[in-house]
C-alpha cells in the first residue's frame, strides 16, 4: 500500500467521522427543539402571577437564562452542520465544492493531470481540521444541554410552588 492509498483511506475514516458528528448533531437539533416547544407552554404560568413574588422573580430569572441557553445551544449545534468556507481563496483546489463548481472542464482535467501525493496529504489536513471543529463545536453545544435541561426542571418546580 503506497503513500497515496494510505493517505485516501485516511480521508474516509476522517469523512466518516465528519459524518457522525453532523448526525448527531441534527439529533440534538431535533431533541432541543422538542424540549424547547414543550416548555413554550408554560409560559401561561406568567399570567397566573397577579403581584411580583418571590416565585416570579426565580421564575423570570430561571426563564431568561433557558432562553439564553437554548439561543448559544442552537448556535453551537448549527455551527457543527454549517459548511465552511475556504480560508484560502488563491489556491484553486479540487477537494474543495465551490473550486471546482466554478471551474471549467479543462481547468478541472488540468488538475487531474498534476495530482501527486501532496493533494491528498492536503485533502487529510483539511478533513482533520473541519472535523476538529466539528468536534469542539459538539461538546460545546453537548455541556450547553446541562444548564438548558437544569433550567427546563428549575422553572417546572418553580412553576408548582
Amino acid at each position: 500500500m503506497d503513500t497515496k492509498d494510505k493517505a485516501n483511506e485516511k480521508i474516509a475514516i476522517i469523512k466518516e467521522q465528519i459524518d457522525k458528528f453532523d448526525n448527531k448533531a441534527n439529533i440534538l437539533i431535533a431533541i432541543v427543539s422538542i424540549v424547547f416547544a414543550i416548555s413554550l407552554s408554560m409560559l401561561d404560568i406568567f399570567r397566573e402571577f397577579e403581584s411580583i413574588t418571590v416565585s416570579y422573580i426565580l421564575l423570570l430569572i430561571f426563564t431568561s437564562l433557558y432562553f439564553i441557553s437554548f439561543c448559544l445551544e442552537m448556535i453551537f449545534l448549527i455551527m457543527v452542520i454549517y459548511p465552511r468556507r475556504k480560508k484560502n481563496k488563491d489556491k484553486k483546489s479540487l477537494s474543495y465544492y465551490l473550486d471546482v463548481s466554478t471551474m471549467t472542464d479543462d481547468e478541472i482535467n488540468a488538475c487531474l493531470e498534476n495530482i501527486d501525493c501532496s493533494s491528498e496529504i492536503d485533502q487529510l489536513r483539511i478533513n482533520a481540521n473541519i472535523c476538529t471543529r466539528k468536534h469542539k463545536f459538539l461538546v460545546r453545544a453537548i455541556w450547553t444541554l446541562i444548564p438548558l435541561f437544569t433550567f427546563v426542571l428549575a422553572m417546572f418546580f418553580i412553576a408548582i410552588i
